[in-house]
């Protein structure tokens, strides 16, 4: 079997939609789904799925709570019928829109709960709206990314952000060739100084929180150069500078490097974590990624105050029953491993948690 066959990318919405058709390009299996039929006459993917009644939500995530729970028997046949086989699961949606910002984490919340998938990994891509977006995307966004953060089971969650990199298409095809690359370094990437094997590609994605991946171009000053893309030239929300995460998996382009070496200078920047795999390639670039990551606090902070300082708007949404203020306790993490004690829950419990 091919990396390939053991992964599901279902995409929620118009922005996961768009995900599937880059990643089906690469011959990945997808499903996307939506309440526009408009929206999914515009994908190609082989496995797309019109939600029963819906006519799109215009941002209005009231609505596809409602659609999802209707149809959730459907949507479900949907999934076991793409994925059954699959040992990872991707969602991918937008938090500013009104599919996926209202179904995509009700989604990702049943799938990690449910013991059907309680063997398979469930990670998130999720994407954040620019500032330059309307207020009611901003709100949804808020509000999508506090019920994220209740989410107590699920793997790395890749937050995407069109503030970083204003072309959102552009977005999509980079995240696309990360992962991608991501998920072949088992079968590409060989050295005598270490491997990566798919167990460790899954332990890396297993890590519950925020993840991100960069790579840059072969040359001098390797961490410097590493670093300074995490931070300032990537496609994801910027990760707090507060030296919390699990995993580290590293491909490095130069053989000559030491890669203790490498990795004492990389965790004196950015932690200690759980565990580091490291190995080396032949395609001229570095490759890093880190998962259990502290979800983007500063970013969601600018978000709060962004939909704050236009109060006389947020009052006309009053779908979303906004409550927002300087809390943002629900943020918070730590490198605590998953608690296996979490039990799976009933599917009448999570409607009841998002108020279905």
């Amino acid at each position: 079997m091919e990396i390939k066959d053991k992964i599901l990318f279902i995409g929620v919405g118009q922005g996961g939609g768009n995900l599937c058709q880059e990643l089906e390009l690469r011959g990945y299996r997808t499903l996307a789904i939506n309440t526009s039929k408009e929206d999914l006459n515009t994908l190609t993917v082989k496995h797309k799925y019109h939600i029963t009644g819906g006519e799109g939500c215009s941002k209005d995530r009231s609505i596809g709570r409602q659609l999802i729970r209707q149809d959730f028997v459907n949507i479900a046949k949907q999934i076991n019928n793409c994925g059954n086989d699959v040992e990872i699961i991707m969602v991918g949606y937008t938090t500013g829109g009104g599919t996926g910002s209202s179904q995509g984490t009700v989604l990702v919340d049943i799938l990690t709960m449910h013991p059907e998938y309680k063997d398979k990994i469930i990670c998130s891509v999720v994407i954040l709206p620019s500032n330059k977006e309307s207020i009611q995307a901003n709100s949804n966004a808020y509000c999508c990314f506090k019920e994220i953060s209740n989410i107590q089971r699920g793997g790395a969650c890749f937050v995407l952000d069109n503030e970083e990199f204003r072309d959102k298409y552009m977005i999509n095809k980079e995240f696309v060739a990360y992962l991608d690359e991501f998920l072949h370094i088992p079968a590409t990437d060989k050295s005598i100084k270490g491997n990566i094997d798919f167990s460790e590609i899954k332990k890396v994605l297993s890590a519950h929180n925020m993840a991100v991946m960069i790579a840059v171009p072969e040359g001098e000053n390797t961490v410097a150069r590493l670093l300074d893309s995490l931070q300032n030239n990537s496609i994801f929300a910027k990760r707090e500078q507060d030296n919390i995460l699990q995993y580290t998996a590293l491909s490095l382009a130069d053989e000559r490097l030491n890669p203790e070496e490498v990795n004492q200078d990389l965790q004196k920047a950015i932690g200690i974590p759980i565990d580091s795999f490291t190995t080396f390639n032949k395609r001229k670039r570095n490759f890093i990624c880190l998962s259990g990551l502290t979800y983007p606090k500063t970013r969601l902070e600018e978000i709060e105050n962004l939909v704050n300082s236009n109060k006389d708007t947020v009052l006309k949404i009053k779908q979303n029953n906004l409550e927002l203020n300087a809390d943002m306790s629900f943020l918070q993490s730590t490198t605590k491993i998953e608690d296996s004690s979490i039990k799976e829950d009933s599917l009448d419990n999570i409607w009841d948690k998002y108020n279905l």
